[in-house]
């Protein structure tokens, strides 16, 4: 008993020195807030702010320079130097196909299908791939389309100003270091894809890392005049990007494209502008074909698509039976003894009379039923008859 007196009382004293010890220490005032403690500005000093204010600050008397424009859609201007852009879409939408298809045409600096127009600048060629989801193997896999759609081989043709990056083994931070580095170091850099832009922070929730990912983009697309295009999941329940990163993209791009599977026929997927500063283009309708490339529908086979009146009259392989279907093949194969796919597919559209989708379907049905033969040359399929 005499022990818990004596602890009693030391812890008594403790308390009463402790509470003399905060009365003698001075009180301190609350220090203003510092925006530089933010983090990706920290440690400005006064002279550096006075610098970058001279720099920035804008002669209203001297005409600026317009950024140029390095993607059009149907002539209409989509993406331009300088600036940044955001494709959303839910999960298994197909963004990846519909990526694939605007970084074709800015590798080639050539016209899609006759959609879709890549023209970069001479000096800013070269164009970055970042996959930061997909492991190495499907990653690589998506990259090999660029080479179909631009028929060309990949294991024997080089796209010297194409180039691929699969950063799913690393944590957001270093991710985020690497794309960094090689955006300043990469030499003509002119456009550049993040697939997986959410895989750069921590949360997709945390208003604070969304703020620095997106001051980060505004920073890297205007001090190189590069064009940046990030892909990024969209909410199940509204076509809104997801979290807070989502909104900050949405609000700060460029422009913003939606890519989802079509209501009607989910074999099919559209690329549509959510937002954009022009005037919008025309939803894309875009299909896979058999070889894994996105192909694009033309007017009438998308219209098609969308009523049901257009897929109650269309034609089947079996209103024709074999011998017809022969005699048709012969003299399609006479003026071309040996097709590509898409050139075969075109043959069948006008022997037929049908649409292209059909058409897809009609091939199927010549391999099935043994009135054609096929074979693999390089990345392309040649058809010819039996």
């Amino acid at each position: 008993m005499q022990d818990n007196n004596n602890f009693v009382e030391l812890l008594g004293a403790d308390i009463a020195k402790n509470e003399q010890l905060l009365k003698e220490q001075p009180i301190m005032p609350p220090q203003p807030y510092n925006g530089a403690d933010f983090g990706y500005n920290k440690g400005l000093s006064d002279e550096q702010i006075q610098e970058i204010a001279k720099a920035s600050k804008l002669d209203l008397k001297t005409d600026a320079e317009k950024p140029p424009h390095c993607l059009w859609i149907d002539e209409q201007p989509v993406f331009g130097l300088g600036d940044s852009s955001t494709t959303i879409g839910k999960a298994k939408s197909r963004k990846t196909f519909a990526t694939g298809l605007l970084v074709a045409s800015l590798v080639g600096n050539t016209d899609i299908q006759g959609r879709i127009r890549g023209g970069l600048p001479e000096d800013k060629r070269t164009v970055i791939l970042f996959d930061t989801e997909q492991s190495s193997y499907y990653a690589q896999r998506s990259a090999r389309r660029i080479y179909g759609l631009l028929d060309k081989n990949y294991y024997h043709d080089t796209l010297p100003n194409f180039h691929v990056y699969s950063l799913r083994p690393f944590t957001p931070q270093e991710r985020l270091q690497i794309i960094e580095y090689l955006i300043y170091n990469t030499p003509n850099l002119g456009f550049v894809v993040i697939d997986g832009i959410r895989d750069l922070i921590t949360s997709i929730n945390d208003e604070e890392q969304a703020t620095m990912i997106t001051s980060k983009l505004l920073k890297w697309s205007t001090e190189r005049m590069i064009h940046i295009n990030c892909i990024l999941h969209m909410n199940k329940g509204d076509n809104n990007a997801r979290g807070h990163v989502g909104t900050e993209l949405m609000n700060k791009s460029l422009t913003v494209l939606g890519v989802n599977k079509l209501e009607k026929n989910e074999d099919y997927s559209t690329i549509e502008p959510i937002a954009t500063r022009d005037r919008e283009f025309k939803p894309i309708v875009f299909g896979i074909d058999e070889e894994g490339l996105p192909y694009i529908l033309s007017d009438n086979d998308a219209d098609a698509l969308k009523t049901e009146t257009g897929r109650e009259k269309a034609k089947q392989p079996t209103d024709w039976d074999n011998e017809q279907h022969a005699g048709i093949l012969e003299r399609m194969f006479t003026k071309e003894p040996q097709m590509k796919y898409g050139d075969f597919v075109l043959a069948v559209e006008n022997a037929y009379d049908i649409v292209e989708k059909r058409a897809k379907n009609f091939v199927a049905h010549f391999k099935s039923e043994g009135l054609v033969k096929w074979k693999k040359k390089g990345n392309a399929t040649i058809y010819s008859m039996v």
